[in-house]
């Protein structure tokens, strides 16, 4: 969720976008207080007064972030090259190389990771083509996505790919970013 940018808000309250126990993930009735921590967080204030209700206009306790990077694979005949990416709905980003799909986190994209099934992301492909992945279709991230490029013969497969992501059924981007596959195979 996200505090409404105009109007009420209150530290309690059963009403999403004006109560700030339910953006915290706190019961609506829970004792809460202004100079609790995760009040002062989200208020964006870490000491003295906070002004209710200006100070929590249009804030989120959800934290959504990617970084744009790479994922390469190089194998030598007569293993196929894989190098692929993936946005798992634990909350985590990961790299996925060579046939065997060996993964290694990269990032962890959401904070809280439990909130990661409330957004869904849209992937294109910029150049190059891919072997495997959905694209062009807004992707809910309950369940987990992965891109990959293969190359089965000697030479170089690559994909340059582009993501937005946002909140389910909201259309204001969060944030954008790309991931170059590149996989490799040698005689």
């Amino acid at each position: 969720m996200t505090l409404n940018s105009s109007g009420p808000i209150s530290l309690g309250g059963s009403t999403a976008g004006q109560s700030i126990n339910l953006e915290l993930g706190k019961s609506a009735t829970a004792t809460v207080s202004l100079n609790d921590t995760d009040v002062r967080t989200l208020a964006g204030v870490a000491s003295g007064a906070i002004i209710v209700p200006t100070n929590f206009y249009g804030k989120s306790s959800v934290v959504v972030a990617f970084t744009s990077t790479g994922v390469e694979d190089v194998a030598v005949e007569p293993d196929s090259a894989l190098a692929g990416y993936q946005i798992n709905s634990n909350g985590r980003v990961y790299a996925v190389q060579g046939t065997s799909l060996i993964s290694s986190e990269i990032e962890q994209w959401v904070t809280p990771t439990s909130a990661a099934s409330q957004y869904e992301v849209y992937p294109t492909v910029t150049s190059g083509t891919l072997t495997f992945g959905f694209i062009n279709a807004w992707l809910v991230l309950n369940t987990s996505y992965t891109w990959y490029v293969e190359q089965v013969s000697s030479g170089v497969k690559t994909a340059s790919m582009s993501f937005q992501v946002r909140k389910t059924g909201t259309a204001t981007i969060l944030d954008t970013w790309t991931v170059d596959l590149i996989a490799t195979r040698s005689a």
